[in-house]
């Protein structure tokens, strides 16, 4: 014979939704880091930003790098002596603190109501 399900339909649809809170988040910030890369690469292609046109012509002091707080991509390089930085692609801000309060939020919830649910 089957064992019953424990817990209440109340708990169950809790940690659905704080679990759908908790995955609407981090793919919020997949999206806003993939776009961040898709808009960079673009950008290489059409090449009219100085900086990468220097970093595809293989210049030594051009470089591309990535940031994960906040998303942005930036190219920097040294004109004239001088290092200067230019911002290629980011995201807004509020769209990343969005999905970051609803990931951790989400998930935090989810962790708390399994283990306040375990215990009793």
């Amino acid at each position: 014979m089957a064992r019953p399900v424990e817990g209440s339909p109340r708990r169950a649809l809790v940690l659905l939704v704080a679990s759908g809170i908790a995955l609407a988040g981090i793919v919020t910030l997949v999206a806003a880091w993939l776009s961040i890369g898709v808009t960079a690469l673009d950008a290489g292609r059409v090449q009219t930003e100085p900086c990468l046109v220097a970093y595809e012509a293989g210049t030594h002091d051009a470089a591309v790098r990535y940031t994960a707080f906040p998303p942005q991509s930036l190219c920097t390089w040294t004109v004239d002596g001088s290092p200067r930085e230019v911002v290629v692609a980011s995201s807004p801000p509020a769209v990343v603190a969005a999905g970051l309060t609803a990931a951790v939020l989400g998930g935090a919830a989810v962790v708390v109501v399994g283990v306040l649910g375990r215990r009793r």
